[in-house]
C-alpha cells in the first residue's frame, strides 16, 4: 500500500475534517462502492473505470464495486448535480472531470489534499481546495502532415493568416481557447485576430472530429482543444500532428471535484488522490492519452518542459479567477463564437 495513505478526510461544503486511514477505509468499505458517471470520451470511459477499479482495490486493500454509466457532456453533467444538490438528492456521480467553467458553478467538498496526501503537491490543487488537476491540455493546432510541409508549419499565431491557408483551415463552432488566448493577449487583439482569421476558416468542427483533417477536408484546425487526439490518431498511422503556438501557451485543466452531495465522499476521495498518483496517471494515459503536467514522469510532464526550454510561455487560468470574472468571460466568449460563426 502506498505510503502516502496515512491520513485521510470527510469534508463538508465549508470545514474540513481530518480523519486516520483507518477511518478512511472503514467509511469507503462501508460505503461499498462508487457511482461514476462522465461522458464515452472521457477518462478513458469504461475501459479506464475498469481499469481504476482494479487497480485502486488493489492499492487500498478494498473491494468496492465501481458503478459507471455513460454520461453527458461535462457542461450538462454539472447542471444535472447542480439541480440534484438544490433538491437535495444525492449526486449523479460521486465523483466530477470538468473544466474550470463547469466546477466554478458547483457546490462541492473542500479537502486538504496536501496534508492528507503527501504525493499532492500545492500546485495541483486549486480553488481552496476544492478542486484537483488530473489533466493538463495544451490547445494549439492540428495540421494535416500531407498539406502542410515541415518547414510551413505555423511557429506563430499570425502564421496561420498566410494567404496560402485561406479556404484550408477549420475552427471550431464554440471558438475553442480563444478565451484563453485573450487572457494572454488581451481582449482587443484576440478580437483582431479572430476577425482576421474568420476569412480564412472555411468550416467549423468540433473537438474530437480531428478525422476531418486527417482526410485532407482541412489542412489544420485552430485552436483545437488540445493535443491528445492528433498524438494519438498519429500514433495510429493517420497523417496528422498537434502544435503548440510559440506565443499562445496555453495550459487548460480539467478538474476532479468531489460534489457536495456526493453518496460516497470518501470512497470518492480516496479516487482522487489515486488518480493523482503516478499509477492512476498510467490508467489515464493507457486509456485515453492523457496526464498532468504537474505529476513527475508523466508524458504531460515531460512536454510542458521541453515546450518550455523551446521558448514557450505557459500561462494558466484559475479556477478563482473564473468565479471572479464569470460575466466578463461569459460575454468574450459568446463574442467571439459570434465572430466564427459570422454573426
Amino acid at each position: 500500500m502506498l505510503l502516502w495513505l496515512l491520513l485521510a478526510i470527510v469534508t463538508k461544503p465549508v470545514t474540513v475534517f481530518s480523519q486516520s486511514q483507518s477511518q478512511l477505509l472503514e467509511g469507503a468499505r462501508k460505503e461499498g462502492s462508487l457511482v461514476l458517471s462522465w461522458g464515452t470520451g472521457t477518462m478513458g470511459g469504461i475501459e479506464g473505470v475498469r481499469a481504476m477499479e482494479k487497480a485502486f482495490n488493489k492499492t487500498y486493500g478494498l473491494h468496492l464495486q465501481f458503478n459507471y454509466t455513460p454520461g453527458p457532456a461535462m457542461p450538462q453533467m454539472a447542471s444535472r448535480i447542480i439541480q440534484e444538490a438544490k433538491a437535495g438528492q444525492p449526486a449523479t456521480s460521486d465523483l466530477f472531470v470538468g473544466s474550470e467553467n463547469h466546477v466554478a458553478r458547483m457546490s462541492l467538498k473542500k479537502v486538504d489534499w496536501t496534508k492528507t496526501f503527501p504525493h499532492i503537491t500545492r500546485e495541483m490543487t486549486d480553488w481552496e481546495d476544492r478542486v484537483l488537476i488530473v489533466v493538463s491540455r495544451t490547445p494549439g493546432f492540428t495540421y494535416n502532415t500531407n498539406l502542410v510541409s515541415p518547414n510551413e508549419v505555423p511557429q506563430k499565431v499570425e502564421d496561420v493568416l498566410n494567404p496560402k491557408w485561406k479556404g484550408k483551415i477549420a475552427s471550431t463552432p464554440y471558438a475553442a481557447s480563444f478565451d484563453r488566448l485573450a487572457l494572454i493577449w488581451g481582449e482587443e487583439k484576440t478580437t483582431s485576430l479572430l476577425r482576421a482569421l474568420a476569412k480564412h476558416v472555411a468550416g467549423l468542427l468540433r473537438c474530437g472530429e480531428e478525422e476531418r483533417i486527417a482526410n485532407g477536408e482541412f489542412a489544420m484546425l485552430v485552436f483545437n482543444c488540445d493535443l491528445a487526439p492528433a498524438t494519438e490518431m498519429r500514433e495510429k498511422g493517420a497523417p496528422v500532428n498537434g502544435k503548440v503556438f510559440k506565443d499562445a501557451g496555453i495550459l487548460s485543466y480539467w478538474y476532479l471535484a468531489v460534489p457536495s452531495n456526493s453518496t460516497h465522499p470518501n470512497a470518492a476521495t480516496l479516487l482522487t488522490a489515486f488518480l493523482l498518483a503516478k499509477e492512476g496517471q498510467d490508467i489515464l494515459w493507457k486509456t485515453e492519452r492523457t496526464s498532468s503536467h504537474l505529476v513527475e514522469g508523466t508524458y504531460m510532464n515531460r512536454f510542458v518542459k521541453e515546450q518550455e526550454r523551446l521558448g514557450v510561455k505557459f500561462f494558466a487560468y484559475p479556477v478563482a479567477e473564473v468565479v471572479k470574472n464569470r460575466q466578463a468571460h461569459s460575454r468574450m466568449r459568446q463574442k467571439f463564437q459570434d465572430i466564427l460563426i459570422g454573426k
